[in-house]
């Protein structure tokens, strides 16, 4: 085996790995004592099945595919432990030769940039008291009882705070618009999820009723087809119903069944909330401990993994905006804004935390803080069986057991990994600084 590093830029550098025949023999032997100690057959104790049954089997196809996918880990694993190269990150694997006589490839390589990493210890910081006031109590409470409401159907003009059920169609110059037409369609009359001056006109109807009316659109409205023209709706009311909202005491409590009495809800609440404002102090803390950390340090993010952070972000964002019910393009639309703009805007905090990043693995390697198999091992387990319970929830079945075959297990253990040894880092830098409490 021979390798060769061509640098491309700063932090970036093309690795081309060489495996000759001999190297490619030699891959093929170790397939195939794999495979003779996973292989089952009758009339055989497991481990002792020949090799030439097995090639005949499974066939050559196989043995070749399991000895490439060794010849690679190990080859590219040795030639960047040779190269004596600190690598964070890899890409673009190509296959250039494929034959008997020899195996070519290439991958980028992104390459720690060289950091001046200034003082991580005895720094100071301080650190909020935790309060949760009755008020935020309250609201939770008031979360809850909105969460049981109960729905009643009234006969009686629909009022603030009923639930209607309308058929509309909106027209712009007596043309149907894009999305324009609905049927059934729910509406919380006061909660003004939809367009601006639509819940008044339907304030007072009954079921049975049809109205027709205008309505000025507001000019930054994100559909532009119809920002800041007069367009009609027709409007048929299909039902009107009363929220009943429970009263917060202890027979709402009982019904969750988990209390026995208002006061224990109010108190598991209160807990909770405390809980939660303890964890978003100390995610607060610990970025103040990396922002001083960054302010003494000396690094330059690698380019590729800034854009590599932007395109989660915007990622997270897309997400973020589908759990709502709301499609990304819509929403830059409405912000008057592409993609090269978020991109641009988010630059500066993409490169933080890319520093954040750099700088949390250039912690760990000189403290020697590392994370165990097993303890990757468990986490990936405890992952898999909390989506597979998921999946059973939402009536996954074997679909559930389809997604879980394809899943890329090796991608989600190396995010494991990341995560147990970010927290590892956090916590010795929680132990190591001065972290102070402020009343």
């Amino acid at each position: 085996m021979n390798f060769s590093i061509n640098k491309i830029k700063d932090h970036e550098a093309e690795l081309t790995v060489t495996l000759d025949k001999e190297d490619l023999i030699s891959y093929i032997k170790k397939a195939e004592d794999i495979l003779v100690k996973e292989y089952k057959s009758d009339g055989f104790r497991p481990g002792k099945v020949p090799k030439d049954i097995i090639r005949k089997k499974i066939g050559e196809s196989v043995i070749k595919e399991e000895a490439l996918s060794l010849a690679v880990e190990s080859s590219l694993s040795k030639s960047i432990i040779d190269s004596g190269l600190s690598v964070i990150d890899q890409s673009d694997f190509k296959i250039k030769e494929n034959s008997p006589e020899k195996l070519l490839y290439s991958v980028k390589l992104v390459i720690v940039p060289e950091i001046k990493l200034g003082d991580y210890k005895n720094l100071d910081v301080k650190s909020a008291r935790v309060i949760v006031t009755k008020e935020e109590v309250d609201a939770v409470l008031g979360e809850i009882a909105l969460s049981r409401v109960t729905l009643k159907d009234v006969e009686r003009p629909a009022q603030q705070g009923d639930r209607v059920e309308l058929d509309f169609e909106v027209k712009d110059g007596g043309v149907l618009i894009e999305g324009g037409k609905s049927e059934n369609h729910p509406v919380v009359l006061g909660e003004n999820k939809f367009v601006p001056g639509f819940e008044p006109e339907i304030i007072g109807l009954k079921k049975g009723d049809q109205k027709k009316f205008s309505l000025k659109i507001p000019a930054d409205y994100y559909q532009k087809s119809i920002a800041g023209k007069s367009v009609d709706f027709d409007v048929l009311v299909k039902q009107v119903q009363e929220r009943i909202i429970p009263q917060v005491n202890d027979e709402l409590a009982i019904s969750l069944g988990k209390f026995g009495s208002k006061e224990e809800l109010e108190q598991n609440i209160m807990q909770g909330l405390v809980l939660e404002k303890e964890n978003k102090e100390k995610e607060r803390v610990r970025l103040l401990l990396l922002k001083q950390i960054t302010s003494t340090s000396e690094i330059k993010p690698p380019t590729l993994l800034v854009d590599r952070r932007l395109d989660g972000m915007i990622q997270d964002l897309d997400a973020e905006l589908h759990q709502r019910g709301m499609e990304l393009g819509l929403y830059l639309a409405h912000v008057k804004k592409t993609q090269d703009d978020l991109r641009r805007d988010w630059k500066d905090k993409a490169e933080e935390q890319v520093r954040f990043d750099l700088i949390t693995k250039f912690i760990a390697q000189k403290e020697s803080l590392n994370v165990d198999e097993d303890e990757i091992e468990q986490e990936a387990q405890a992952a898999l069986q909390q989506y597979m319970a998921m999946m059973s929830g939402q009536g996954g079945g074997e679909a559930g057991q389809d997604i879980l075959k394809d899943m890329d297990t090796d991608k989600l253990r190396r995010r494991i990994a990341t995560a147990l040894l970010n927290e590892k880092v956090l916590n010795f830098l929680e132990q190591n600084n001065n972290i102070s409490k402020t009343n």
